[in-house]
């Protein structure tokens, strides 16, 4: 159940774990009152391909993901960092081998995120984010394909290497409603080893082995494609993919701001669904997610391959 849960809420929590490392990288003592701003804008792209067989017949996930975010308000005063921030995303998602058991083979989902960092001092900040989504087979769209989420969390820093934060998620969904805890972690552990993570989503181990190369390992526990809606031709039901992946990455980076990244693992719990619009569990964990019955459902593990490129500005 917990799988379940974590997928419905990740967009939104790795949005504001991207933003609020940004604060990480800003001076916390000033000599002056300059404003020294870190690049928290960024335009990141990703594609990912996951192949496996069922019953000795090739299938694979395919996705595409695309993520633009530009500051609009960008402050540094008094080690006191304040930003406001607007994003566009868009993922893709392909199935292979399939046919037409999940009501269709072409998934999309269109975001628009809005993130907002207060300083009280420079130990403590308030994030908030809010991201409403489309999410559908794009074969016909009205407001049900609208979905949307929400995250605020108190980023307490402890020392220029190691802060912490504590927050909740709130995520209206296909299937119901999500208010699930979380705790995010950045702790600079050496010059070289770093660790960052947004429990219960994600875990980063990243190790720097030049000045322009790094590698580490990945625990994404919920990553994937998401829930969509599919058209009324379909009852308008909801297709949702999941994926829980440890992974190992390198990332270089060419210029500037400019980095590549590979990224190899195994996808220790990958699963296909597809739900009649009116299977509905509000107030997720609280209620247990395990009483959704599909219609159609397809288990099976396997490894998985990803590469990207990501420019901060």
């Amino acid at each position: 159940m917990k799988t379940k849960i974590i997928i419905l809420i990740t967009l939104v929590l790795v949005i504001v774990k991207y933003k609020s490392n940004a604060q990480e990288t800003a001076p916390v003592q000033q000599a002056s009152e300059a404003a020294i701003h870190p690049p928290i804008g960024s335009f990141e792209a990703d594609y990912s391909y996951s192949p496996f067989k069922i019953n000795n017949k090739d299938v694979s996930i395919q996705q595409v993901n695309g993520k633009l975010t530009v500051p609009l308000y960008n402050t540094l005063k008094d080690g006191r960092y304040d930003f406001f921030l607007a994003g566009i995303g868009y993922n893709g998602l392909l199935l292979s081998g399939t046919g037409n058991q999940f009501g269709s083979s072409n998934f999309h989902s269109v975001s628009m995120s809005l993130t907002l960092q207060k300083s009280f001092s420079p130990k403590y900040a308030l994030i908030t984010s809010f991201t409403p989504m489309l999410s559908s087979d794009l074969k016909d769209i009205s407001g049900e394909d609208l979905t949307y989420s929400g995250a605020v969390l108190l980023k307490i820093r402890k020392s220029a290497k190691f802060s912490y934060s504590l927050g909740a998620a709130y995520s209206k969904q296909f299937f119901g409603t999500v208010l699930l805890p979380v705790v995010g972690v950045d702790w600079n552990i050496s010059d070289k080893l770093t660790l960052s993570a947004m429990l219960p989503v994600s875990e980063k181990l990243t190790y720097q082995l030049s000045r322009k190369s790094f590698i580490g390992i990945n625990g994404d526990f919920g990553i994937g494609g998401g829930t969509y809606r599919l058209s009324q031709k379909m009852n308008s039901d909801y297709f949702q993919a999941r994926q829980v992946k440890t992974s190992l990455f390198y990332e270089y980076h060419l210029a500037g701001n400019f980095s590549v990244n590979l990224n190899a693992g195994y996808n220790f719990g990958q699963q296909l669904d597809l739900y009649a619009k009116d299977q509905k569990v509000n107030w997720v964990p609280f209620n247990n997610l395990d009483k959704l019955k599909p219609l159609e459902q397809l288990k099976k593990n396997g490894l998985a391959v990803q590469t990207g490129i990501n420019y901060n500005f």
